[in-house]
């Protein structure tokens, strides 16, 4: 992987490299309130009335580090900020 690069010129706006961890946890809540859910339906015989948590239950996506990507001109950069473009692509 010592010369892999990006095809794309996009890059996150965050200080974090990925929002990996936060997704994790999301889905692990989820699965959770997932199994409590079925838990009482199955128990309590109301196997009819299974209502299943919706994503903003959950978790709050604007509360993750990632803050979305954005796209960059490595040219610009290049010029701007003295910063070799090709050192930009790099993954």
């Amino acid at each position: 992987m010592s010369r892999s690069y990006r095809h794309t010129p996009i890059c996150g706006v965050s200080s974090c490299d990925s929002g990996k961890r936060d997704k994790v946890i999301y889905h692990r809540k989820t699965r959770v309130r997932i199994r409590q859910v079925m838990h009482r339906a199955l128990y309590h015989g109301d196997m009819d009335n299974i209502w299943l948590p919706k994503p903003q239950e959950v978790s709050n996506v604007y509360n993750w580090s990632n803050d979305g990507k954005m796209r960059f001109d490595p040219k610009d950069n290049e010029d701007t900020y003295g910063i070799n473009g090709r050192k930009l692509m790099r993954k």
